[in-house]
């Protein structure tokens, strides 16, 4: 069983960046939640090159039919020329959690 909500992942270049895309999305209701892991550590191939870069992951939490607006708003916003952006079907959870997300989305 798969529920009509989403899990997007995306990586900002610094803390700040990561705020502050967060708090767009959450003050926009395009997403119900935003977790913020402030300090990652990313290896990468860019333009030919191993490319080491210390990052913030987000993990936006959001409904399907909210999805394209949110990745759209990402691309907009994002400092990268290519952003990372995932989208994982959230099978199933809390109940209680998705009919909040279903009343903050609403």
């Amino acid at each position: 069983m798969t529920t009509h909500f989403r899990l997007i992942f995306t990586t900002c270049a610094n803390e700040a960046e990561a705020r502050q895309l967060a708090q767009h999305l959450v003050k926009e209701k395009l997403v119900a939640c935003v977790n913020i892991l402030p300090t990652i550590e990313s290896i990468y191939m860019w333009e030919g090159e191993v490319t080491q870069a210390i990052e913030s992951k987000l993990l936006i939490k959001t409904k399907s039919e909210k999805m394209n607006e949110v990745i759209q708003t990402i691309k907009k916003l994002h400092s990268y020329e290519v952003p990372e952006i995932q989208v994982v079907d959230v099978a199933t959870g809390n109940l209680a959690y998705f009919n909040w997300m279903d009343e903050v989305l609403n």
